[in-house]
């Protein structure tokens, strides 16, 4: 008797797929920091793409896909689940599942592609149809390109000149290609195929490292961490959180060797502008300006339930006070995807630190202090290199990270959250320092070193001597070109493999 393989797609896999599906989500789990085994992502996908060889039907490679996503998203990404607020974590195991089905829709399309042109032609799509996924978590509706294949563990050193020239996309690239060569040469053996792969592998290195600025202005910046846990801190009122910080930001000036140019204070350290006519006053009388993370009423039209923004505040001496509202929020935690184009999914919001949805900004900073000009990005936005680039394109010459990552307990988020600052430093050729509520607090260098870095989950205040540097990188000068290259030829492949007969 035949078993019909498109009724019992699940039937006919064996043991030898779902162990394959299993590792390579295994290894992709521990290609992200903080695992420390650099380059363990170079060939974690070889195993699904083992396991693609024995589907016969899209259906099956969705399973393989899913198996395989789900394992890796629930080893890298499982600090999700420990969201202080209960509704929060549940709406967040809600977005990783969905995260997971979208991980997986390239090996459906591998798999398409392959029942009609073959096993080259299918290779391709897998590639060009991850790149392209990328990009929908990138400039898509549900933003969180937080699982990029460029945020792995690996020496970044050696990719310098890639990421520099092209972007953070071209190491997910780069990666892909490894993946994709080493299953090519774990199946075929030959000496064109090994060829192929060496000079792939090298190839970071035909990409020149932007030149260094000779003598950079270094500016000090005192960073303050509060060191309050997420949930103690959202039930302190404004006075408290101001008593607290100032007690710690005045502490420091009192011993500080060098006068700062700027104070920086994490995400949501003011609950509100209530305190706000207070601390304009303690600038005015100490003089230094202050650059603050706070929840703030929005302002001009727009829909009711959108009723604040997650904003950075710049108060200065004698200046009007200036403001940058977060562009990309996080899904579900800040705002749920589509509720604009959709309002009745407002229903699933969630009221995770005390806002069950804030209202987009639509403008990056333009901050100026003094030479200081610092391009600001609140949380989660360092994953966006497109926000990076366009603050240095338009002047800023220091990157700051404003974050509150202590609402997912103590876990791998911290560690990954300053990986996205690293690559960004090296992106844009400007110096980031990342300020967080409880960790991580560092200075990162343009070559994505990390020079500073204050212990996490405790207060803690620093001084870092922050460079500045103008010169822009090939990256900030040209855009992603990289993206838009990718998604035409995705189209184009698709179209030649299901509309030409």
């Amino acid at each position: 008797m035949q078993v019909s393989l498109q009724a019992r797609p699940c039937q006919i896999l064996r043991h030898r797929f779902w162990m394959l599906a299993v590792l390579s989500g295994l290894l992709l789990g521990l290609s992200f920091p903080p695992v420390p085994l650099p380059g363990l992502v170079l060939t974690a996908l070889v195993p699904l793409l083992l396991a693609l060889e024995q589907t016969r039907t899209p259906l099956q490679a969705l399973l393989a896909g899913v198996v395989a996503t789900l394992l890796w998203v629930g080893l890298t990404l499982h600090w999700a689940l420990r969201h202080a607020v209960p509704a929060a974590a549940f709406a967040s195991a809600v977005g990783l599942l969905c995260l997971t089905l979208l991980m997986a829709v390239p090996a459906v399309i591998a798999r398409g592609v392959q029942l009609r042109r073959g096993r080259a032609a299918a290779l391709a799509a897998f590639v060009l149809g991850w790149m392209a996924l990328e990009a929908l978590l990138t400039y898509g509706p549900l933003p969180f390109p937080w699982l990029q294949l460029g945020y792995a563990t690996l020496p970044l050193s050696f990719f310098r000149g890639l990421i520099a020239t092209l972007g953070a996309p071209a190491l997910s690239l780069w990666v892909l290609g490894t993946n994709v060569l080493a299953y090519a040469l774990l199946r075929r053996r030959d000496l064109m195929t090994s060829l192929l792969l060496a000079g792939w592998l090298l190839l970071p290195l035909g990409f020149p490292v932007p030149p260094p600025d000779l003598a950079p202005r270094t500016v000090p910046v005192l960073v303050v961490q509060h060191g309050v846990p997420a949930a103690t801190w959202d039930r302190m009122d404004g006075p408290e959180r101001l008593a607290h910080l100032l007690t710690l930001t005045e502490t420091a000036l009192d011993t500080a060797r060098v006068r700062p140019a700027l104070i920086l204070w994490p995400e949501t350290a003011l609950p509100d502008t209530s305190v706000l006519f207070r601390l304009r006053a303690w600038v005015a009388h100490r003089r230094i300006p202050l650059l603050t993370g706070a929840v703030v009423p929005a302002d001009g039209p727009g829909p009711a339930r959108f009723a604040y923004t997650n904003s950075a505040l710049l108060l200065q001496p004698d200046r009007p006070l200036d403001r940058y509202d977060k562009q990309r929020l996080v899904p579900f935690a800040e705002q749920v995807p589509l509720v604009e184009t959709f309002p009745a999914l407002q229903a699933l919001a969630v009221p995770a630190g005390g806002v069950a949805g804030y209202r987009s900004g639509r403008t990056p900073a333009r901050f100026a202090v003094g030479p200081l000009r610092p391009g600001v990005l609140i949380c989660f936005e360092s994953f966006f290199g497109n926000l990076a680039r366009r603050s240095a394109e338009e002047g800023a010459n220091l990157l700051v990270v404003l974050t509150q990552d202590g609402w997912w307990g103590r876990g791998p988020v911290y560690r990954q959250h300053l990986q996205a600052a690293r690559l960004r430093a090296i992106e844009t050729g400007r110096a980031v320092v990342q300020a967080g509520a409880d960790g991580l607090t560092a200075l990162v260098l343009p070559s994505g070193r990390i020079a500073q870095e204050l212990p996490p989950h405790r207060a803690a205040v620093r001084l870092f001597m922050a460079p500045l540097h103008e010169a822009h990188t090939p990256a900030v000068r040209v855009g992603d070109l990289l993206t838009p290259t990718v998604l035409l030829s995705l189209f184009l492949l698709l179209s030649w493999t299901f509309l030409k007969r």
